[in-house]
């Protein structure tokens, strides 16, 4: 082996091995080079890039503890001690949706919405959305209460009248919710519901069932400010004392006051006669008369004869 071959490194035996593949000593080098070479330079493009990258990625997200959810807060109320009503259910109740005279104090809750999508007829001159619904755990006939409802809202002497308005049901965003509810959850959700809606008060477009809200929120904003009206369940099925006997009357009156104060209208005060249907007629004096209507006297439509009633009239 010669000097130069000694410096290399390369043996004899190992010549003889690369010379038989026709690898030469030299090109080996050179080989050997080129790949500590690259190995050197991954090596400081890799501690390079930990570096830019510790400055520019995003840091690793650390894990901490999602906090639990803290209870709503809701109201305390009391509520007077209900009176059982010594009554039969009539036709009065199921026109009405009331499917039993049975009421509790407290029921399931949550709400479920009766009323279905339908379209103006174009009578009005402006439309109010409205929604039905009704706590579980009550007996409530759905479709009978948004009959009910609906046909009192539209009345000729409701707040219509002459085509101010006209009351669509739907089961969409409302404008207009009207909920029948236990007597404790209606003090809870609405332990005012005399209060008017504020002029440009934007409604609760919510399409859950549920009227809940927190007492920050009812602090916020009335029920009415939401476009929400709440009748206990109990006063509609019971009636109201000034109505006496006629519970058509006190709940046609119960919903027209309610939806006064949707519309902005304030508690009125009657000191005789006939009182204003924005009265509170809960508790009227005695020269104040009970009335459930906006516009009393306005006419009502002539009913359209039935072909019995006309065949009745031929014969006599």
């Amino acid at each position: 082996m010669n000097s130069d071959d000694y410096r290399r490194g390369v043996t004899e035996p190992q010549k003889r091995l690369f010379a038989g593949r026709g690898i030469s000593a030299r090109g080996l080098a050179v080989t050997a080079g080129v790949v500590l070479g690259c190995f050197a330079l991954g090596i400081g493009v890799g501690w390079g890039t930990s570096l830019v990258g510790g400055e520019l990625a995003a840091p690793e997200p650390s894990v901490t503890p999602s906090a639990s959810a803290t209870p709503t807060p809701e109201a305390s109320v009391s509520i007077p001690a209900l009176e059982p009503i010594d009554r039969e259910l009539d036709d009065d109740d199921l026109a009405a949706g009331v499917a039993s005279l049975d009421v509790p104090a407290q029921a399931g809750g949550d709400f479920q919405i009766v009323s279905s999508d339908a379209q103006p007829s174009g009578t009005g001159a402006s439309v109010k959305w409205v929604r039905v619904e009704y706590e579980n755990g009550l007996a409530i006939d759905g479709d009978a209460l948004t009959a009910f409802v609906l046909e009192t809202l539209n009345d000729p002497r409701g707040w219509g009248a002459r085509g101010r308005y006209e009351f669509v049901p739907t089961s969409g965003a409302p404008d207009m919710r009207v909920v029948i509810a236990s007597p404790v959850r209606a003090a809870e959700r609405c332990p005012d519901p005399h209060t008017p809606a504020s002029i440009g008060a934007v409604t609760d477009t919510s399409t859950s069932p549920s009227p809940e809200a927190s007492a920050s929120a009812q602090a916020r904003t009335s029920c009415a400010d939401e476009g929400l009206m709440v009748v206990s369940a109990y006063d509609w099925a019971a009636g109201l004392d000034s109505y006496g006997d006629d519970r058509l009357g006190a709940r046609d009156y119960l919903l027209n006051h309610g939806i006064g104060h949707l519309l902005g209208e304030e508690d009125g005060v009657c000191a005789s006669g006939e009182a204003l249907v924005m009265t509170d007629q809960v508790d009227l004096p005695e020269d104040c008369s009970p009335n459930p209507w906006p516009w009393p006297d306005e006419p009502l439509p002539s009913p359209t004869p039935t072909p019995a009633a006309s065949a009745t009239r031929d014969e006599e």
